[in-house]
């Protein structure tokens, strides 16, 4: 059977298959009808002589000509291998043969083949551009479906005939527009950064103040330019086309506004039901937006003042023992740890052994006379200073003996600067000492 080719509604659709024709209407404008066909003409298919069964019957061969349907007579085109040179879709006339002059009945493009901006439709082939029905809520919408595209962030719908409630948008679009309930003392942030927000221009706010007697601050910014107005209302019905709005403030141009509103002019007490209204509009996409409702006293309470103060002198009073104890921690830490090394230094020293011969019978005026010399000398790290031993007579009694249960000698140790001396070996006269061993030195282990 002969496949059904009314359906196709421009001519290049049309010609792209091989059993179909165009046949152009008088107006040459690029309407017509698209139908079965070959180049001789337009085909009809042949009626069936016998009974409905025999309609299944019917093959492409049994198609005759036609040229009734398409009569050049009354201006009629028919085309089947190339289409007529102007196309406008039924729209326009065409200039130098193929040019579409100017597209009316609301279409545009190079046939007039699309709707302007604000309507939808096929306008191919004679068809009709419908205004968008998106009740002053959008300016664009869907050119095919007439979805609208809705300008005001908050509002959704095929007619942008709802409130998004499920992100806390209240109102009623179909009386008024939408707003974002905001709660005081805290900061909202609005990213309007996706492909889908290119088409919002702006973006309504409500607040109502939740204490009688504190003022109400607002502040509001954003990453491009917008315009403000700021209104208040006292009345159920704000924010519809029957509320009552008074004006607070208008701004064009802005990029951040603060502001403050008295409890006492705006008389909180007495108007409970007080709403305040922010109108962000006129801004463009890609856009961030903050705004913020705060509500605090303008005299800080003594009660609350004191007590803050006393809270923080006391975390930093505990602050300052803890940082303290662990400062004594790790001092003690380290100085055991100093003390370890130095032990372990001092027990590292090498020894040696010095055989000292003592002259019991000497002179002890002569002793006093004479210059001490050291029995041993250690040398510490760079050869500046070094610890000398040295051996000492205590004191004896007239007769020249030791105390009884006392050796009478005794050994000290001194920390002298070696750096101008020069050790030598020297044989000591004047401690009484007959014979002494060289003066033992030991490179770098004293402390």
């Amino acid at each position: 059977m002969a496949q059904d080719c009314s359906g196709l509604r421009t001519c290049a659709e049309c010609l792209d298959r091989a059993e179909c024709g165009w046949c152009g209407d008088p107006s040459d404008t690029g309407r017509g009808v698209c139908m079965e066909g070959s180049y001789r003409g337009p085909l009809r298919p042949v009626k069936p002589r016998a009974g409905p069964r025999d309609q299944d019957r019917l093959r492409d061969k049994d198609m005759v000509l036609d040229q009734s349907l398409c009569t050049a007579d009354k201006g009629y085109n028919w085309a089947f291998i190339q289409c007529p040179a102007c196309q406008c879709n039924g729209h326009s006339r065409c200039v130098n043969g193929s040019v579409c002059e100017r597209c009316g009945n609301l279409t545009a493009g190079m046939h007039c083949q699309s709707c302007v901006p604000g309507y939808y439709g096929d306008p191919t082939n004679g068809g009709k551009c419908n205004v968008c029905k998106c009740n002053s809520h959008a300016n664009v919408c869907h050119i095919h479906t007439g979805k609208c595209f809705c300008s005001t962030k908050g509002i959704k719908g095929d007619q942008c005939q709802l409130c998004d409630s499920e992100n806390r948008y209240l109102g009623n679009p179909l009386r008024g527009t939408c707003y974002y309930n905001l709660l005081i003392d805290y900061q909202f942030t609005f990213s309007l950064l996706q492909e889908d927000d290119r088409y919002y221009t702006a973006i309504n706010f409500m607040a109502t103040p939740e204490q009688a007697n504190k003022n109400l601050d607002m502040s509001i910014n954003a990453s491009n330019n917008f315009n403000l107005n700021i209104t208040w209302s006292i009345s159920s019905t704000a924010g519809t086309i029957s509320g009552e709005e008074m004006s607070i403030i208008a701004r064009t141009n802005i990029k951040e506004h603060r502001d403050s509103f008295s409890c006492e002019k705006f008389n909180f007490r007495l108007h409970h039901n007080i709403t305040f209204y922010v109108y962000v509009s006129n801004f463009s996409w890609p856009i961030k937006i903050q705004i913020a409702f705060s509500q605090h006293n303008s005299i800080m309470d003594l009660v609350q003042f004191f007590v803050t103060f006393f809270s923080c002198f006391l975390s930093l009073l505990l602050v300052a023992a803890v940082v303290w104890k662990i400062k004594q921690t790790c001092w003690a830490s380290r100085r055991r740890e100093q003390l370890m090394r130095e032990r372990q230094q001092m027990a590292s020293r090498p020894f040696a052994s010095v055989a000292v011969a003592l002259d019991v019978g000497c002179d002890q005026e002569e002793l006093l006379q004479s210059v001490p010399k050291p029995i041993a000398m250690e040398p510490c790290w760079g050869g500046r200073a070094g610890v000398l031993t040295l051996l000492l007579f205590l004191p004896r009694v007239p007769s020249g003996i030791p105390p009884p249960g006392q050796s009478g000698v005794a050994i000290a140790s001194a920390l002298v600067d070696t750096s101008q001396q020069r050790v030598m070996d020297v044989r000591d006269r004047g401690l009484g000492l007959k014979h002494r061993k060289p003066t033992v030195h030991h490179q770098g282990t004293c402390v």
